[in-house]
C-alpha cells in the first residue's frame, strides 16, 4: 500500500520505536498517511516529532501518547494541519503544551488522559484557543478545582471528558462562567457521592449534555429514580447519558421528583420551584397489572352432585382445565360444557374457539363459580339399507 501511495492509516503501536530514522524514506512511504498511531513507544526527541509533522503533509490524527517525550521542546516544530493530537501519559507541563499546540492551530480534539497535572502551574495565558474537545480521563483528579485548573486554559472548549477520576465533588466557580462554549460533560465512573454536586452542575447553565453513569451517588437507586431525579434537579439538560430529553420526559421527571420528596423532611431547593410549576400532586397508587396466578373458585355440577370449593391455577388453557375437571366431576372432558358465573353478575360460556386461551385471560377472581354440564350426545341414526326390486322370468 505504501508503494502504491494508498497507505492512509499507519499503526506502529508498542513497537519499541525510539527514532523515526530515514526521513526521506518516511516521506516516500507515508506521504498519504492521514492517521498515525505511534503510541507506547520510546520516542523522546522533539526532532523526531518535527520529522513526522514535516513528512506527513496529509496527517490529521497523531497518537504519540505514552512516549517519554522530553519535557522541554528543544527543536523547531513545523506548523501542521492536525485536527486530533493524542498525548496520553506524556506528563507535559502547561508551558510545553502551549508551545506544541501553537504550531497546531487547527487542532480541535486533545487527548491528555493518564497525565498528572500540577495545580501550582503558574501559566496564565490560554494553552489553545482552537481545542473544542479535551479528554482528561484517569488523571487522578480528586477536586473540581483541579479539573478547572486544566479546562479553563482552553477558553473555547465544548466537550470535556473526566471519566475514571476519583473526583468526589463538583463546585460551581467563577472560572466556569468564562467558558461560555462548554456544553457537554462526561463524568462516568467518578466518585461523586453528593446531591450537592448535582445541584452545582445545575448552576452551570451552558452544560446541556451530561453523562454521569456508574457513580456511588446513584448505586442504590433504580434506573427510574436515577433518570427522574437527575432531570428533576438539572432543569436545563437536553441530553442525559446519551438520550435526548423530550418535553414529555421532563414533565414526567419533574412530577416524579415532587412525589419522591413529598413526604421527606429535607427537600432540595428545586422542590419549591417545581411545586410552583406543577402544584401539589396526589401520591400515585401502585396498581399491579400482572395476571393473577391462582384463584379460589367454586366448582358446581348438579348432574353429578358436585359442589366444592378449590384453589385453581390460572395458567392452564380452558381445554387443560376441562381435562383437570374430568375426574373431579366424573364427566369426560370432551363432553363437558363449561360456564363461568362472576360475582358481579356477568357470565362466560366457553365455546370451542376459546379452548386454547389461558384461564387468566378471562380475569377469573376469587369467589367465581364454574358450572359444568354434561353434553347430551345424540347417537347418529344409521340409514336403512336401500331396497332393490328383483324380477324373475
Amino acid at each position: 500500500m505504501a508503494s502504491q501511495r494508498a497507505l492512509e492509516l499507519l499503526v506502529l503501536n508498542n513497537m519499541n520505536i525510539g527514532t523515526v530514522g530515514d526521513s526521506e524514506k518516511l516521506a516516500t512511504l507515508a506521504s498519504h498517511v492521514s492517521e498515525a498511531d505511534l503510541g507506547w513507544n520510546q520516542i523522546s526527541k522533539w526532532s523526531d516529532v518535527a520529522c513526522i509533522l514535516e513528512n506527513l503533509p496529509h496527517l490529521r490524527v497523531l497518537n504519540i501518547g505514552h512516549n517519554p517525550l522530553n519535557p522541554v521542546i528543544d527543536h523547531k516544530l513545523p506548523v501542521s494541519t492536525l485536527h486530533t493530537i493524542i498525548l496520553n501519559g506524556t506528563h507535559l507541563s502547561f508551558k510545553t503544551l502551549q508551545s506544541f499546540l501553537s504550531v497546531l492551530p487547527k487542532v480541535t480534539e486533545l487527548h491528555m488522559s493518564d497525565n498528572q497535572f500540577n495545580d501550582d502551574d503558574d501559566l496564565n495565558e490560554p494553552i489553545s484557543t482552537s481545542v473544542r474537545t479535551i479528554h482528561l480521563n484517569r488523571c487522578g483528579f480528586q477536586k473540581w478545582s483541579s479539573v478547572m485548573n486544566v479546562v479553563r486554559r482552553f477558553p473555547n472548549v465544548n466537550s470535556v471528558f473526566i471519566c475514571e477520576n476519583p473526583l468526589e465533588d463538583v463546585t460551581h466557580c467563577k472560572h466556569f462562567d468564562s467558558l461560555s462554549s462548554w456544553s457537554s460533560l462526561n463524568m462516568a465512573k467518578t466518585a461523586i457521592n453528593s446531591w450537592d454536586s448535582l445541584d452545582d452542575l445545575g448552576k452551570m447553565k451552558s452544560i446541556v449534555d451530561l453523562r454521569i453513569p456508574n457513580i456511588p451517588l446513584l448505586n442504590n437507586l433504580s434506573d427510574e429514580e436515577r433518570l427522574h431525579l437527575i432531570i428533576g434537579r438539572i432543569h436545563h439538560l437536553r441530553v442525559l447519558n446519551g438520550s435526548k430529553i423530550s418535553e414529555e420526559q421532563r414533565e414526567q421527571s419533574e412530577r416524579f421528583f415532587i412525589r419522591y420528596y413529598q413526604e421527606q423532611k429535607e427537600k432540595p431547593a428545586q422542590y419549591k420551584s417545581l411545586i410552583e410549576k406543577h402544584g401539589n400532586l396526589e401520591k400515585l397508587v401502585n396498581i399491579d397489572l400482572t395476571p393473577k396466578k391462582e384463584a379460589v373458585v367454586k366448582i358446581l355440577c348438579e348432574e353429578k352432585e358436585v359442589n366444592t370449593e378449590m384453589t385453581i391455577s390460572l395458567e392452564p388453557t380452558i381445554l387443560e382445565f376441562m381435562k383437570y375437571l374430568e375426574p373431579k366431576v366424573a364427566v369426560k372432558y370432551t363432553r363437558i360444557k363449561l360456564f363461568l358465573f362472576r360475582g358481579d353478575g356477568r357470565n362466560e360460556d366457553f365455546a370451542s374457539s376459546t379452548y386454547n386461551m389461558p384461564l387468566h385471560y378471562f380475569k377469573v377472581e376469587d369467589g367465581d363459580v364454574f358450572m359444568i354440564q354434561e353434553k347430551i350426545v345424540v347417537p347418529k341414526r344409521r340409514r336403512p339399507p336401500s331396497s332393490t326390486s328383483s324380477s324373475s322370468s
